[in-house]
């Protein structure tokens, strides 16, 4: 039996700023919360200042990519059979596994049959995947539908389609 995972906190943004260090009276490079509700939960977080802390930073994606996925499996369930009544997140997943566009890969050997392969899709969250990798993902999957679905269609026709259908999701 597994043990239930703990739901991940809520991310802080910063900000990083020029300042004046009090201690020093130099200039240093400092992140500060980069608004009230990021205040709000650092403090909630008991962080204090001159309080040592560990971070994995991350730089955010560009809010506008999260949309254009959904656009785009909402394309593809609305206009590829074999993507037809899927929802918008099972559609990406099942054209990342066909492509094995950011896929992880895990071979196996099994006696007396041979090796089996499973292909895993990344996970395209903001957490894990920045924007420049965002971006390279994007582009092979579209580089992928053009090849075997849309000749007649380029990655920035694809991508004003998918805006559309995010554009009427969000309305």
């Amino acid at each position: 039996m597994t043990k239930p995972t703990k739901p991940r906190p809520m991310p802080v943004y910063l900000v990083l700023r020029r300042l004046v260090d009090p201690a020093t009276g130099k200039e240093v490079a400092a992140f500060v919360p980069s608004s009230d509700a990021d205040r709000s939960i650092l403090r909630e977080r008991d962080f204090r200042i001159n309080t040592k802390i560990r971070a994995d930073l991350k730089q955010p994606r560009n809010p506008r990519f999260n949309g254009l996925v959904h656009g785009l499996g909402r394309v593809l369930s609305q206009n590829i059979d074999r993507f037809s009544g899927k929802q918008s997140h099972d559609a990406i997943k099942a054209l990342q596994l066909e492509s094995g566009v950011y896929c992880d890969e895990e071979a196996f050997d099994i006696p007396g049959l041979g090796q089996l392969t499973r292909k895993t899709p990344r996970s395209l969250s903001y957490d894990s995947m920045g924007e420049e990798t965002f971006q390279d993902f994007w582009r092979q999957c579209c580089a992928y539908l053009v090849l075997h679905d849309w000749p007649t269609l380029t990655e920035e026709r694809l991508t004003e389609m998918a805006e559309f259908e995010a554009f009427k999701e969000a309305a």
